[in-house]
């Protein structure tokens, strides 16, 4: 008999069918969106999820916790009597808030493989699980290779500039996923079945990379992106920018990596104007994807690590004061408004309780804020709702 299992989303999101198709291959399957818990205060909605999963009798709860910093470790540890496990799909960004809430759970499991080694070198235990790797979803339909260049995704300007440079050269794109030019998950599928190449881009979206410490600083990071998954899957060779996560997996055999405009078009040139290389590393590509990386394949040795009795915990000497800052406004905010002002303060004994091993002065500083943030999100709450 499978075991329960829940997941615990922060809100809808694509990714999350990917989630709850993977676990159910191995797992009894539930699933919790907290944006639903709307007229719930932290309390309320921590007795909520615990009354679930004694009803339901859950063994093990996945929590989704990018930019999601409702989701953190105070709140993780009042989820009780579960196996915890951590997923991140954007670690690149969050990973300081992520490392101090991985503290409240038994296993991290990262999109990106760079990301697994930084918890692994902190202590934790973690392991590498792509969302995108079910061959029953992305697989080679072996159409007719029609298609020279498929990039699928957001077209923003530095991605542009590098697709038009190709364009200008002479090289045919097709362009799925911008503006109106849409295409259902099968379609895309297919599409990339009947592509010679697909190109991947590995920056991150944002204007800058979100930092919850301090003022953002960078500007990108080089990310593990799902299309080279994606691709393998379909059986269609990936030419991707440089990152350091597909770095550590593929060679550059499996997928070649550019980092300039004119990199990126010697590697497309290369290939179109060899069939039998792109054909030799393609099947390469592909195999390599379908007996390494595959879902039912990556996930045994994840669900061997959580099904063992006990884990080892790595010890924090503390819990930053941006951190805890965070977590107390978290607490306050949830369902606030000026009608339930009585309830929210009644909330400060939450905070209190996350404030129990932090020095006096910080227990001041974050005491009077949280007070003066009720006080704020209650007065703000009329003008929202006018």
């Amino acid at each position: 008999m499978k075991k329960k299992c829940l997941i615990l989303f922060k809100w809808p999101n694509y990714l999350n069918k990917y989630l709850i198709s993977k676990l159910s291959n191995f797992y009894e399957v539930e699933h919790l969106f907290i944006s639903n818990y709307k007229n719930e205060n932290f309390s309320q909605t921590v007795d909520k999820i615990n009354s679930t999963i004694e009803y339901k009798k859950i063994e093990i709860v996945f929590f989704d916790v990018d930019f999601a910093k409702f989701m953190n470790f105070f709140f993780i540890n009042r989820i009780k009597k579960v196996k915890k496990v951590m997923v991140t799909y954007d670690d690149y960004a969050v990973h300081e808030m992520n490392a101090i809430t991985a503290n409240s759970c038994d296993i991290i499991l990262c999109q990106c493989p760079l990301s697994t080694l930084k918890y692994r070198e902190k202590g934790y235990e973690s392991y590498w699980m792509p969302p995108e790797n079910d061959a029953n979803i992305f697989k080679n339909y072996n159409l007719n290779k029609e298609i020279d260049v498929l990039f699928f995704g957001q077209l923003r300007n530095d991605r542009k500039k590098f697709i038009d440079f190709l364009i200008d050269n002479g090289i045919k794109v097709k362009i799925v996923g911008h503006d109106s030019n849409w295409a259902t998950e099968e379609e895309l599928i297919k599409l990339i079945s009947k592509s010679k190449i697909v190109l991947n881009f590995s920056k991150s979206l944002g204007e800058t990379v979100t930092n919850y410490a301090a003022a953002d600083i960078y500007k990108f990071h080089y990310q593990l992106k799902g299309r080279l998954i994606q691709s393998g899957l379909c059986g269609t060779l990936c030419i991707s920018e440089y990152s350091p996560g597909q770095e550590m997996i593929f060679n550059e055999k499996e997928i070649p990596m550019f980092r300039t405009q004119d990199e990126c078009l010697e590697i497309v040139n290369r290939y179109l104007s060899n069939n039998e290389l792109l054909k030799k590393h393609s099947n390469h590509f592909s195999s390599k994807m379908l007996e390494l990386y595959e879902e039912k394949v990556n996930f045994k040795p994840i669900y061997k690590a959580i099904d063992q009795p006990t884990f080892k915990k790595v010890e924090l000497v503390a819990i930053p004061y941006w951190y805890i800052r965070i977590a107390a406004k978290q607490i306050i905010k949830k369902n606030i408004s000026i009608w339930n002002m009585l309830s929210s303060f009644s909330q400060l004994k939450q905070v209190l309780k996350v404030l129990e091993k932090s020095s006096v002065y910080v227990q001041l500083l974050v005491t009077i804020e949280t007070i003066l943030n009720i006080l704020w999100y209650s007065i703000k709450s009329i003008k929202s709702k006018n």
